[in-house]
C-alpha cells in the first residue's frame, strides 16, 4: 500500500474547511476533484474517512476517527514541505509563492498596499492577493484556508480571537475630531455631543464610550457610520464630533475638521495580524509578507 501525500493534504484541507466546497476554494480545485481525491485515498488505505451518514442537508462534512487521524498526518506532511521550501529558499536566497491577505479598509490602504510594493522589490517571487473583509467572515476564511493573513484591530488588553496565532503590528491612537468652526471644542462641552460614532460593539464606538465613562458624561450619539471617511465628512459638515485614529488622519485629508487638544485621551487600538496555528504556518510567502508588514508598521 502506498499513500499519496498530496491526498493527505487534500484531506487536511477538508478537515480545516469543514466541507468539500470550502476546501475546493482554498485549494483552487473543483469540488469533484476534491471528492475524487478523498475516494481514492479511501481506496488506497482501505479505510472509511468520511461519515457519509452525516452528509447532506447543508451539514458540515464529518470525518471518521480514521479520517481525523490521517488528516493529522497531513499536518505533518504540510509542515515537512513548508520546512523544505524554507530551506530551499534560504539556500537560493529567494522567497516565493501565493499569499492571500485580508483586512479592513484603512489598514489595507495604509499598511498592506505599501508592504505589497516593498515585496515586489525584496521578494519578487511572492504573489499577494488582497481582500477587504470584516473580522467575522475574515476569520472564517482564515480557518478554511481562503486567507493566509488577516489584519484586525482590538482594544489594548482585549483578548485576540481564539484558535489563531497573532502578531501585533502597531498601536494606533484615537483622536477626537470636531468641526473646525466649533468654538467650544477645547472644553468639556464637546463630550456632551452631538457625536458621530461607529456601530455598537465596534472598536471606535468602544473608544468613545470609554472616553465618556472616564469623564462621567454620556455621549449623545446622533449619527452612526463605520467608514471613517464618511465619519470625517459628517464632522466636516458640522454634524458633530467623532473619534478616529492617527492612521485615518494620516491617510485621509478632510477639510473643515480639526483635532482636539491631547488632554482628551480616547485611548488606542492595536492593529495586528492573525494567521493559522501550526508548524507550517504562515508559510514562506506569508512569512515574507509578515516581515514586510512589520517593517512598514515600524516605519510609521
Amino acid at each position: 500500500m502506498r499513500v499519496d501525500p498530496h491526498r493527505l493534504l487534500v484531506l487536511r484541507a477538508v478537515q480545516r474547511a469543514g466541507g468539500v466546497q470550502a476546501a475546493a476554494r482554498a485549494l483552487y480545485l473543483s469540488p469533484s476533484a476534491v471528492s475524487q481525491h478523498l475516494t481514492r485515498l479511501e481506496a488506497e488505505t482501505g479505510l472509511s474517512l468520511v461519515d457519509r451518514a452525516q452528509r447532506g442537508g447543508g451539514r458540515t462534512l464529518v470525518l471518521t476517527a480514521a479520517g481525523h487521524a490521517l488528516a493529522e498526518q497531513g499536518e505533518h506532511v504540510a509542515a515537512t514541505l513548508a520546512g523544505a521550501e524554507r530551506a530551499v529558499m534560504a539556500l537560493r536566497g529567494e522567497r516565493y509563492g501565493l499569499v492571500r491577505i485580508g483586512g479592513f479598509a484603512t489598514v489595507l490602504r495604509r499598511l498592506v498596499g505599501p508592504a505589497v510594493i516593498d515585496l515586489a522589490i525584496t521578494a519578487p517571487g511572492v504573489v499577494p492577493t488582497v481582500t477587504e473583509v470584516g473580522e467575522r467572515p475574515g476569520l472564517a476564511q482564515l480557518q478554511t484556508g481562503e486567507l493566509d493573513l488577516l489584519l484586525l484591530e482590538r482594544r489594548p488588553g482585549a483578548a485576540p480571537p481564539r484558535g489563531v496565532a497573532t502578531v501585533d503590528l502597531l498601536r494606533d491612537d484615537y483622536r477626537v475630531v470636531v468641526p473646525a468652526g466649533w468654538s467650544h471644542a477645547e472644553d468639556g462641552d464637546v463630550l456632551r455631543g452631538p457625536w458621530i460614532a461607529g456601530s455598537p460593539g465596534s472598536p471606535a464606538r468602544a473608544a468613545l464610550e470609554a472616553l465618556g465613562e472616564a469623564s462621567g458624561v454620556q455621549p449623545d450619539v446622533r449619527h452612526v457610520c463605520d467608514e471613517f471617511a464618511s465619519m470625517l465628512a459628517l464632522v466636516g459638515a458640522g454634524l458633530g464630533a467623532a473619534v478616529v485614529t492617527d492612521l485615518v488622519l494620516d491617510l485621509l485629508s478632510i477639510g473643515d475638521v480639526r483635532v482636539v487638544a491631547r488632554p482628551m485621551d480616547a485611548g488606542a487600538r492595536l492593529v495586528y495580524v492573525a494567521h493559522r496555528r501550526g508548524p507550517s504556518e504562515p508559510g514562506p510567502a506569508g512569512a515574507a509578507t509578515l516581515d514586510a508588514l512589520r517593517a512598514r508598521a515600524a516605519s510609521w
